[in-house]
């Protein structure tokens, strides 16, 4: 399946700004499991603007993902943390609205494009009223897992 990329952010306040070395984050999927760990840092987390406390960083995440980013920052020895739902569906739902799209003939597949128009979002089988695979007579679409 096909990977998106979204932006997250955390506002620790004021108070907690200007201590990048300070923040991590991971990703829980919804049945509460670690979500490739190893794929990010904190190398990838920025603040915006300097020493507002509000800090961010750039995910890619596959498309089925679904779950909460967990923002660690350690004041002074003392975690504070905060959660947020990753979201993913608005992103996803513009993108199948408004991106490019192209049929495979050959595959009888239907593929959905970001705004760049090559990072792939989503491919789906193309069935018609017998469920069988058609570009012709096309009555129903599968998502390809």
């Amino acid at each position: 399946m096909a990977n998106i990329k979204i932006v997250q952010t955390s506002n620790f306040g004021r108070s907690l700004g200007n201590s990048l070395s300070d923040v991590t984050f991971s990703l829980y999927d919804t049945a509460g499991s670690l979500y490739s760990s190893g794929s990010y840092s904190n190398i990838a987390v920025y603040e915006m603007p300097s020493s507002s406390g509000i800090y961010g960083t750039e995910l890619t995440v596959n498309t089925l993902f679904s779950g909460s980013i967990v923002w660690k920052h350690n004041a002074g020895g003392t975690p504070v943390y905060a959660s947020e739902e990753v979201k993913i569906d608005q992103k996803m739902a513009r993108y199948i609205h408004t991106g490019d799209w192209v049929i495979d003939e050959e595959e009888k597949q239907m593929i959905f494009y970001a705004d760049d128009g090559t990072t792939e979002i989503a491919r789906y089988d193309l069935k018609d009223r017998n469920s069988d695979a058609s570009i012709a007579e096309v009555f129903k679409r599968i998502l390809v897992r």
